[in-house]
């Protein structure tokens, strides 16, 4: 009997110091994370540089150690409350560190799918967190200049080489400064970038847009160069940012909020209103400050200030002084779009004072900005309440209170001529499989905001009253059912209705279904009404739009596929009714470490713009894109990934569409004289490891 228990013994301290060595692989990959936590949002049309999914991408690239992750590193997931983080810290600190990512399932109030999105981002390769009266590996901690030197390096430059011609690159019997592109069809980016650990940051990035001119027309040599340097010693209270930043701030209501993704996965996490700011680093040319922003955190206390002077673009009225819209394009292709680049000054500051307890929080934030001409948008029956002058500010109240099962959170803020704005979730637990939410809204139609970015159903944090009902239900371990009905109206006319208190409301229904040996079901209903003007008429209409899909995915470490039909229906109370299917795969195959490829097939058929169906097609690194099916057609994506000398990598990208029902493609500059679009897109991505210190 005793020599039964010593060898059980022996092989489970086997079996653990085995596991506590290998490198543990995710319970899912890049792009199944996005397509389960992105994609439900379905609101991008072309390909952008979201910001929030680059900085996660980079945590993916190079994922936390779990045993050395702090509870603010855990929180950063926005997938991850404060709840969640304690369990996990607490787990840790009781069971002397997690030997495997299995142990999760331990861990109260971290479910199934919680636990595969955490996957992604963390790893767990050390049995236990090191001890701190343990001397180091090495003697001396490197110094200063070295930190600024010693860590990684990456450069990375791509180029994307259209196989058509937009009507803007065909020379012109008679060119105006509006009728052809002054530059070439190629886009070309390029970055650079230095880390070490989570002290030190600093980068720059420089892109050309396709038709923008290169080393002529001021550019030098291209039209977006953007830098940024970061530094934030360790075991200090503060840290600041020089050059391209951007600032994160409570619930959105003056700054981009501090949460992630939309409508659905609010119903995953609550989490408290907070301040902060990261590097710019994409190519993203209006989104950003530049100048400066200092934060320090001292335990329960933290504040940030921050200052920022761009110039931006701006169209002026003829002969005048007076800025008649902000442009954030980014694009300065033909001449008009040169002459309007960067034209308008623009000086911004704000600062935030924090206090978190552990029942509840609060801060406080102001800001100020500034423009060097006044900004006086030209009248319209939608925009009677927009910004107009040379000044605007205001200032903020972010609360929060959790006890229990309940937990509210919320934003009240004022601008300067005192219109008001709120935002307000409460959640309860009803417990550990159900939780509900209830969020209101009401943004005044006079408020003021240039940066805001809230949840909403309009274009901009103003003239908006909302209620938005949720739920999260887990009937069992591998069986998530989410939904929410949002109903909101417009107190004053928007773009879309000459009528004040346009109403409308968006419900949805999703259910995500993990089998046995890696088979998931996904299956999503959507719909959304929304009063619009009838053309012609000063008398308005609900337009419906309604959105099914039915996913089946299966997944192996080396090889995934998924397979989905998509359903859309569109009707008018006057009658107009359309209708569109589409049927796609995506499948991706990773034989080696050094060897992917990923590809996506689609056939699509709908009546109208309307009835558009979105997909996420297979990207380059820091390359993201919820694209839109219209019309009939089909569209094919193959991604090949290759590193070679470990640290550089390859990377092609070449997709094609044919429309089977259209002679052209788009309008205007942009239209292209064929059916046919295709494209290749070419990747160099080289990584410098990190060198240790001479001693």
């Amino acid at each position: 009997m005793k020599k039964a228990l010593l060898l059980l013994f022996l092989i489970q301290l086997f079996t653990s110091e085995l596991r506590a060595q290998t490198p543990e692989v995710p319970y899912l990959s890049w792009e199944e994370f996005v397509q389960e936590y992105v994609e439900g949002s379905e609101t991008e049309e072309e390909e952008t540089d979201y910001e929030e999914l680059a900085w996660l991408q980079e945590i993916a690239l190079h994922p936390m150690q779990l045993n050395l992750a702090s509870r603010k590193d855990l929180t950063g997931l926005p997938f991850i409350d404060e709840a969640q983080a304690d369990s996990i810290l607490s787990y840790r600190e009781r069971k002397h560190g997690f030997t495997s990512l299995g142990e999760l399932m331990f861990v109260r109030g971290v479910d199934y799918f919680t636990r595969r999105y955490l996957s992604l981002f963390v790893r767990c390769d050390s049995a236990a967190p090191p001890d701190k009266a343990r001397p180091l590996s090495y003697k001396h901690e490197p110094t200063t200049a070295q930190k600024f030197h010693l860590g990684t390096h990456e450069i990375e430059t791509r180029i994307d080489v259209p196989l058509y011609k937009r009507e803007g690159y065909k020379a012109q019997d008679k060119p105006t400064a509006s009728n052809y592109y002054a530059g070439n069809s190629l886009r070309h980016v390029v970055r650079y970038r230095y880390t070490y650990k989570k002290e030190v940051a600093y980068g720059l990035t420089a892109e050309k847009d396709p038709g923008e001119p290169v080393a002529k027309q001021g550019f030098y040599p291209y039209d977006y160069i953007s830098a940024y340097a970061m530094w934030r010693p360790k075991d200090k209270a503060w840290s600041f940012v020089l050059g391209d930043y951007e600032i994160r701030s409570g619930r959105g209501l003056f700054f981009g909020k501090d949460f992630f993704a939309g409508r659905e996965q609010t119903l995953r996490t609550v989490r408290p209103p907070t301040s902060l700011f990261r590097p710019h680093t994409s190519t993203d040319e209006a989104n950003f400050f530049r100048g400066g922003a200092f934060a320090w955190q001292r335990k329960a206390w933290d504040a940030m200030a921050f200052v920022s002077y761009r110039k931006l673009d701006g169209r002026y009225e003829t002969g005048t002084d007076t800025v008649r819209t902000i442009l954030k394009t980014g694009l300065h292709r033909t001449l008009n779009e040169i002459d309007r680049r960067r034209n308008v000054g623009n000086v911004t500051g704000g600062v935030h004072l924090g206090y978190t307890h552990r029942l509840f929080n609060l801060g406080l934030n102001g800001y100020t900005t500034h423009y060097d001409h006044p900004v006086y948008p030209e009248v319209r029956f939608y925009n009677t309440y927009y910004f107009r002058g040379q000044t605007t500010g205001g200032f903020s109240l972010t609360y929060g209170f959790s006890y229990n099962r309940f937990s509210i959170q919320g934003e009240t803020a004022m601008d300067h001529k005192f219109h008001v704005a709120t935002e307000n979730v409460l959640v309860y637990c009803i417990s550990t499989k159900l939780r509900l939410n209830l969020q209101y809204r009401h943004f005044s139609p006079r408020f003021i905001t240039t940066y805001g970015n809230a949840v909403q159903q309009g274009s901009r944090v103003a003239n908006e009253q909302g209620a938005l009902v949720g739920f999260r239900y887990l009937p069992s371990s591998r069986w998530e059912l989410t939904g929410y009905a949002d109903f909101f109206r417009f107190m004053k006319p928007t773009y879309t209705s000459v009528l004040p208190n346009a109403k409308g409301m968006e419900i949805s229904l999703q259910s995500l279904t993990s089998l046995n040996d890696g088979w998931k079901i996904l299956a999503r209903y959507r719909l959304k009404s929304r009063q619009h003007t009838i053309a012609g008429h000063r008398q308005m209409e609900y337009r419906t739009a309604q959105r099914a899909r039915l996913e089946l995915r299966h997944g192996k470490q080396k090889w995934d596929w998924n397979a989905r039909f998509d359903l859309s229906f569109a009707n008018r109370q006057t009658g107009q009714k359309s209708f569109g299917w589409m049927c796609a795969v995506r499948s991706s195959w990773k034989p080696s470490t050094r060897f992917n490829v990923k590809g996506l097939a689609a056939l699509f058929f709908t009546d109208d713009y309307e009835t558009a169906l979105y997909a996420y097609e297979p990207q380059l690194l820091r390359a993201f894109a919820v694209s839109p099916y219209a019309y009939h057609g089909w569209r094919a994506v193959a991604v090949v990934n290759y590193t070679v000398l470990k640290k550089l990598t390859f990377s092609l990208r070449a997709g094609v569409t044919n429309y089977l029902d259209r002679d052209t493609i788009s309008s205007g500059l942009d239209e292209i004289a064929s059916p046919w679009k295709s494209d290749l897109l070419l990747q160099v991505r080289w990584v410098l490891p990190t060198r240790t210190p001479r001693i």
